[in-house]
């Protein structure tokens, strides 16, 4: 006698599939969170080095949430975050990564990407912006500072530093701009 059992494991597959994927997302933007985000720069970087690819990590920041948030009310501050990160998605390219990696803090890792392209993102990234705040009856200019750490493959840098200098820069860029973080 052979005795034969088969279990369906499709909803329970399904299931972890939808938890892995609720634990690496921000609810609110769609975007990776900070866990999802770390979880593939950091493989990236491992290819770059390998491959020896440029990248550009790149941290944004929006300027004024907490004046819209006293202002507008906190529905409105979280339409504001996620026009930031439609902005955003809408500036870099689908295998570039994005993240929202803290309350108004985004992060991108622009795979395969040469300092030279950050004047082309800055200037695209301006016209979005520029987009969004030309729409009738707006209340408040959207505003986001930004600053690019490049990683170079020949000399490579872990997340943490290039995390590290890029929040430097846009610290310095938004005392130079008079910005309230």
């Amino acid at each position: 006698i052979c005795l034969v059992s088969f279990l369906d494991v499709t909803d329970r597959v399904r299931h972890f599939e939808e938890l892995r994927l609720l634990s690496l997302t921000d609810q609110l933007t769609g975007l990776c969170n900070r866990r999802g985000f770390i979880t593939l720069a950091e493989q990236q970087l491992k290819i770059a080095t390998r491959s020896k690819k440029e990248m550009m990590l790149l941290l944004a920041d929006m300027d004024g949430l907490k004046y819209i948030n006293d202002n507008f009310g906190h529905p409105e501050g979280d339409k504001a975050i996620t026009e930031a990160a439609r902005v955003l998605k809408e500036t870099f390219r689908e295998s570039d990564i994005l993240a929202r990696i803290g309350g108004d803090e985004f992060a991108v890792l622009a795979v395969e990407s040469s300092a030279a392209v950050a004047k082309v993102i800055d200037t695209r990234m301006k016209e979005k912006l520029a987009e969004v705040n030309s729409r009738p009856g707006r209340q408040y200019e959207l505003s986001i500072s930004r600053a690019i750490a490049p990683f170079n493959p020949w000399n490579p840098s872990t997340l943490d530093e290039l995390l590290d200098w890029a929040d430097v820069l846009l610290l310095e860029q938004k005392k130079r701009r008079n910005v309230k973080r």
